[in-house]
This record gives structure tokens, sequence and C-alpha cells, in this order.
């Protein structure tokens, strides 16, 4: 299959919106490579594009995760030959009760990495390509679930496919979780006046205290012939924390560190990687893997050695990284997902990712959605009236289960 390396120039007003869309679908990487011209000029005319909807995040995503999966990459084509959308999905095989069940997914999901997955859109195609997207569905429906995760809170993908699918015949649920980033001022001091006082320390006093303990230097990855180490560095940071607490960390599953491998690679090269290492004395004792797509940082994951954590040196690197990033302009740090209450302090706003789950004609869909939905509601009746301390203590024993199935899958 050829690509038609043609995708509309949005700087004007699209023509044809109204005119089905015509759909292909790549089931190979290399048929969808084969469209990365479009692809890449779809993300750099579209504002609201992220570093995960690039092909350099979910080519090094899929060739690491996605060997037991199928891919279904959607194309949608206007009537004048041009690529106005893609979706990259797979479908990954599930047990319900015993019984086969094939979930449609994003390109990236389903690992615990990606953020701010989406439709890769052409502005004011975003209907057409929802609509096209689930008369696609209906015609195919080799599939019991999808499941369209982590959108971002103002998906314009999201609000389409919710409204045209709240019919009887379709059964979808929706949820949030939350995410947090801090705009960022245009100098350091004043993004310290921001911060509350008894916090501001930390990324001032404390990391002046540990020039005056050790010998201190920061460093960015730049050369290609060092990030190896250094991932395998930040690794054993990383994992030093989980181990310690008896728990596998991320770092144990080998299809992640192959991931980063891939990912780190192709940042570096487009220039997007921020990789951040603390030394004391030479050692390496802090490491932080950030990306910058744009105006915006992204912290995807650190870790430090715990030997040092009285000196605060994760604090000590990241007041580097924040001064640094706000030096070159950068106008977004984003934690990315999870509700860590540390980011908060840090002047972090929460916003949300959206998720979709809907079934068509599938009974085995519609019955799992609907346990889910149960299972859900249950949990939100037991927060509103359990004690804190058992919910903390239940919260403890999922986010270890979860670890747990983590490491295995």
């Amino acid at each position: 299959m050829s690509a038609l390396h043609n995708a509309i120039d949005c700087t004007t007003a699209p023509a044809n919106t109204g005119a089905p869309l015509r759909v292909l679908v790549c089931r190979q990487w290399a048929e969808l490579e084969a469209f990365r011209t479009d692809w890449n000029h779809l993300l750099q005319i579209c504002s609201s594009a992220s570093i995960f909807q690039t092909p350099e995040w979910l080519g090094a995503w899929w060739h690491a995760f996605g060997a037991k999966k199928q891919l279904l990459a959607v194309i949608f084509i206007n009537a004048d030959g041009e690529t106005v959308g893609l979706a990259p999905l797979y479908i990954e095989e599930h047990s319900f009760f015993g019984m086969p069940m094939k979930v449609l997914r994003m390109v990236g999901a389903g690992s615990s990495d990606s953020d701010a997955l989406d439709f890769i859109t052409a502005s004011g195609y975003e209907e057409a390509c929802a609509n096209a997207f689930l008369s696609w569905l209906n015609e195919n429906p080799d599939w019991d679930i999808c499941a369209l995760e982590t959108l971002p809170e103002h998906s314009r993908t999201a609000r389409y496919i919710s409204y045209e699918r709240q019919t009887p015949d379709w059964r979808m649920y929706s949820d949030s979780t939350p995410n947090f980033l801090i705009d960022l001022p245009a100098t350091w001091s004043e993004y310290l006046q921001r911060l509350e006082s008894g916090f501001r320390p930390l990324l001032t006093r404390y990391p002046r205290r540990l020039q005056s303990r050790y010998t201190v230097s920061i460093q960015r990855c730049e050369r290609e012939e060092e990030l190896d180490s250094a991932l395998q560095t930040l690794f054993t940071l990383h994992q030093m924390r989980w181990t310690g607490l008896g728990k596998p960390g991320a770092f144990s599953v080998a299809e992640r560190q192959e991931f980063y491998f891939r990912m780190a690679h192709a940042f570096l090269e487009r220039g997007w990687l921020e990789f951040w290492l603390l030394k004391l004395e030479q050692e390496i004792v802090a490491a932080q893997f950030c990306f910058r797509y744009g105006n915006t940082v992204s912290l995807l994951q650190e870790g430090f050695n715990p030997k040092y954590i009285a000196d605060k040196v994760g604090y000590a690197l990241r007041a580097h990284v924040l001064e640094e990033m706000i030096r070159s302009g950068a106008t977004r740090y984003d934690f990315l997902g999870g509700a860590d209450a540390y980011k908060v302090k840090f002047g972090a706003k929460q916003g949300c990712y959206v998720t979709l789950r809907f079934a068509g004609a599938s009974w085995r869909g519609r019955a799992y959605l609907a346990l889910q939905h149960q299972k859900q509601k249950i949990k939100q009746w037991l927060r509103r009236r359990l004690p804190a301390g058992i919910l903390a203590s239940l919260g403890s024993q999922q986010a270890s289960a979860a670890q747990q199935k983590e490491s295995t899958e």
C-alpha cells in the first residue's frame, strides 16, 4: 500500500469536509510508515498535537510492545485524495469468563507509558474522521470493545464520538484520570515567588547546601554514544526505590527497557530529548528523563539513589531542569498522569484525560463493560463511606497489585 503524501494544508479552510471520507487500513507497521510524510505534516500544522502522537513515540512503543497485537491503523482520505487523519489502533485479545474477547485500543495504550493519545486529524476534519471511524466500526464488527484511552480533556474526537454513540444500540462508558502541569513564567525568580514559602527552600537552599557538601555537576545527555549507559543508570536508580520496598519496579519489564532505548535515540536525533543527570563526586545519583515538544517539557521518569535522600538530590535536579527550561523559553512543564500530591507543591494545576469505552453489537463487550461499570460504582460508594485508614490500606494493596501485574505482562 502506498501513501498519498499530500496531507491537507490546515492554514486554509478545509474543503469537502462534508463529503464522506475514504478509510484505508494498515495491518503492518511498514504500511503505516509509508504515510510518515503525511503524518508529520498533520502534526506540524495542528496546534493540539502531542509528542505521544508522533511516529517516533508510537513506532518505538509498537516495536517494543506490539509482538502479540494485531495492528489496525486507520487512514482517513478526503474526496480530493488528501490524508486528513490517522488513527493508529490495534486489536488485543482478552478472556472474559473463559471466552475470547477482542479489544480495540490506540497504539501506545496498555503499558502505562503514554499520555494524551488521540486521533491525528486536520483542523476542521475532526467530526468527519470520527464519523468515518464509527461507520468503519459498524462495517467491521470483528471486535467486542473499543477503548480510546487518555484522550485530552478538550479532544474533539472524544466529543464527537461520545455524542454520536449515545444511542440505545451502543453502550458507552466514560471516565477521567488526573494529570498535572505547570504554566511556566518568563523568569526563574517569578516562578519561585509562586511557590509556598515553606516549600521554596527545597529548590533554593537545599541545592546550595548540596554544593557546599559535594562536588556537584549536572549534565544533559546530548551524545548518542553516552545514551545507552545513561539509560541503564536511570533504570538502576529507579529500581533502587522499588526493590527496596520489595516490589519489581517499572524497569523490571524488558519490553519497557527496549521502548526507552528506541524512543530515546529517536528523540535525541530530533532534538526532543531532555535527559538530565546529577553527579556527586563523579557518581550519578539522580536522573530525570524528560522530553520537549514545542514549548512543552514533559517528565516521563526519574530516579535517585536512596542513600542521598536526606540531601534532596531529586529536588536539586528538578530545580535545575525547571530553571533551564524557563531560561530556554519553555512555557509548560507537564508532570503527565497521576494524582501525586507533590506535583501541586511545584505549582502544578490539575487537568484530566478522558477514556471512552464502548461496545457495539457484541454481547460479550456489553456484559464486560456493564460489569466494570458496576464495580466502579461500588468503589465510589466505598470511598464515600469507609474510614480514611481503611481506604489508604486498600489503595496501597491495589497499587502493589497493579505494579506486580505490570511487571508480568
